[in-house]
């Protein structure tokens, strides 16, 4: 907790989307804890998909003390950075992040393109398209080398040992039906909690639970950061 009496939340977004989809979000924690402060990061645009080069600049740019979190590649660079930070970190939020994507860096053409991408978030609920409607309103022009360079750095990370090794409070939220983040996915995370972290399903959600359903996911991140005591 700051000098000012508010905890800092960090998160950080999802692959080629920005922070901007995060913001209702962050709206929703604020109203429900006003000694909460949310912080929606943008990544930096670096050209180097190595993992440390990623946490130095994002170490660099981030506010120290703050709890870290993010979304999909975000709740996976979050992992990494508390564990990098230690003590430093007082605890940790990840949604619909895996432990690892792929064993190498992907092939070209692996996932699909930024354009496509909003339409895929939502899988596994009925108002698909209207929740990439509005992705599609908030995707940022984010360059095709920049696009390519994030897509290496999700394919490299692999954190099963990382989530094994953090000690801070963790609450790993999934969606119910997230289709990018399915149940033997997320099963790969659980085996690789440490004691210090746990798993929360949202309910009849996909993986754009963080948009479509902002205020049950504030709920419970604010539960969770209350009862950890911040």
């Amino acid at each position: 907790m700051s000098a000012t009496g508010k905890t800092t939340l960090v998160l950080l977004p999802g692959w080629v989307l920005g922070p901007q989809p995060l913001r209702l979000l962050a709206q929703a924690i604020e109203r429900r804890d006003d000694t909460i402060r949310v912080q929606c990061a943008p990544y930096p645009h670096l050209k180097s998909h190595r993992l440390d080069e990623w946490l130095d600049a994002l170490d660099a740019r981030l506010p120290d003390d703050a709890w870290l979190g993010g979304w999909s590649m975000g709740g996976m660079l979050a992992a990494a950075l508390a564990e990098r930070r230690g003590r430093h970190t007082p605890g940790l939020i990840t949604m619909g992040a895996g432990a690892r994507v792929m064993p190498s860096e992907p092939p070209a053409g692996s996932l699909p393109p930024p354009e496509a991408w909003p339409a895929l978030l939502d899988q596994g609920r009925h108002d698909v398209w209207h929740l990439g409607k509005r992705l599609l309103k908030t995707l940022p022009r984010t360059g095709t080398r920049q696009s390519a360079v994030e897509l290496a750095l999700l394919g490299a990370m692999d954190l099963r040992q990382t989530l094994r090794r953090l000690t801070m409070p963790q609450l790993h939220l999934f969606g119910e039906h997230d289709m990018l983040i399915p149940a033997p996915t997320r099963q790969v995370v659980a085996e690789h909690l440490s004691p210090a972290g746990q798993i929360q399903l949202i309910p009849d959600a996909g993986h754009g639970f963080v948009i479509d359903q902002a205020d049950q996911t504030a709920q419970a991140i604010v539960a969770f950061m209350q009862a950890s005591g911040r």
